[in-house]
């Protein structure tokens, strides 16, 4: 006769309870980002100008460069 599968409780409580402490977390931070957008609503910005775009290639070789020839 087969041995039947088991599933440990108190493994499974652990678990649990980390997988919420987690999302608890998570929420915790984009609540954060969604406080600091709104209160950037309310100061009047519609936008922000960001840097150029980390994935441009001419970056990337800008920085390569910068570290083969520190100052």
């Amino acid at each position: 006769m087969s041995k039947m599968p088991t599933v440990d409780i108190d493994e499974n409580i652990k678990q649990v309870q980390m997988n919420i402490e987690q999302l608890t977390q998570e929420v915790f931070r984009l609540q954060g980002v969604l406080n600091t957008f709104m209160n950037f609503k309310k100061g009047g910005l519609k936008t922000i100008e960001l840097p150029n775009d980390p994935d441009t290639t001419q970056e990337v070789k800008e920085l390569e460069s910068i570290q083969e020839n520190p100052e």
